[in-house]
């Protein structure tokens, strides 16, 4: 399975849908820092928690 992401076709969809108008050199920038941040959360999101964790606790006031 590939999970690659198309970080260039991510970047236009958003602006489209934030009506942004960002120019090349922002985009190319933006992709580099998304890509970046993408291989920081990678080995992150892969670590296994254990069965009796919560994954996300519940607010109550």
């Amino acid at each position: 399975m590939n999970n690659e992401i198309n970080w260039q076709n991510y970047i236009m969809q958003i602006e489209k849908v934030m009506n942004l108008n960002l120019n090349q050199a922002s985009r190319l920038e933006l992709a580099i820092q998304i890509k970046y941040l993408s291989d920081i959360a990678t080995p992150l999101m892969a670590f296994p928690l254990e069965e009796r964790l919560s994954i996300a606790g519940v607010y109550k006031a």
